[in-house]
Parts: structure tokens; C-alpha cells; sequence
């Protein structure tokens, strides 16, 4: 890990269901892999269980990746995680994907959006995530 402004990681396998017909990861899998890392930050920071319908939701509003090195079967992944960027509504994860040698796979941003289900807009991003992603993030742009 060369980037010291990521505090959280999680790391996964590769899976045989992953790979493409060129026995590396398929590039549509790397935003799997995003999804995996994103719900598990939230869940270390205590911000969402993803059970009760009542929470405040979370959309992907964008997603890009760009490809550095190839990941293979049975390869241990690193995906650091963290949040560069809080708006009014949403905010930008950042990310980072390391082979198990250390070489950088991947490089990805995301935005996601607080939303209102029963409303269908939305909604400005909940004080106590606010106050606990601004702790665990030192350095965070949009942070009061």
C-alpha cells in the first residue's frame, strides 16, 4: 500500500465466476469488486445495515474505473477504500486495487447519492454519517 491517505481495506479472492473467457478478472467484475469494498466501509463506520428499509438509502449516480494489471483465479485482492469528497447529497468514494504482490490493478471513483425511496428525490446526506465520515477521514473536501 503506497497511499497513506487510505485508512480502510478490505480483501477478497478471485473466483473462477469472475474471470472472462482470457482467464483474468472481467472488467465488469472490478465494479463488484467496488461494491464490495463501499458496503463494507460503511458498515465498519456503523452508517448503514442494509436491513431496514426505514434508513436513509444510498444510488450510484457514477462509476468509472481505470485498468492498470490483471487480476487471476484464486489471487488475493486488497481494495482500499475511502471518502475524498462530501457534498449536500452525495458523496465521492475513492479506490485502490492491489494483486497480492502489491502491484496496482486498479483505480476507481464512485459517486453515491442519498435517496428518499418513498419520496423519489434526494435527500441531503444525515448529520451522524456526515460527522462520522468527517472523523474517520482527516483531510475530507466538503467536510464542515
Amino acid at each position: 500500500m503506497t497511499d497513506p491517505k487510505f485508512r480502510f481495506s478490505t480483501t477478497l479472492e478471485v473466483r473462477w465466476r469472475d474471470l472472462d473467457a482470457l482467464g483474468h478478472v472481467n472488467n465488469a467484475v472490478y465494479f463488484t469488486y467496488l461494491e464490495h469494498a463501499r458496503t463494507h466501509y460503511l458498515r465498519e463506520l456503523g452508517l448503514a445495515s442494509f436491513r431496514n428499509p426505514e434508513e436513509v438509502g444510498i444510488i450510484l449516480a457514477e462509476a468509472t474505473c481505470t485498468y492498470h494489471a490483471p487480476l487471476y483465479l484464486g489471487e488475493q485482492v486488497t481494495i482500499w477504500v475511502r471518502v475524498s469528497e462530501m457534498r449536500n447529497s452525495s458523496f465521492v468514494f475513492e479506490y485502490r486495487m492491489e494483486g497480492e504482490d502489491g502491484r496496482l490493478a486498479a483505480t476507481a471513483r464512485t459517486v453515491q447519492v442519498c435517496y428518499d425511496y418513498a419520496a423519489r428525490r434526494s435527500t441531503p446526506i444525515p448529520e451522524t454519517w456526515r460527522a462520522k465520515i468527517t472523523a474517520y477521514e482527516p483531510g475530507l473536501q466538503g467536510a464542515p
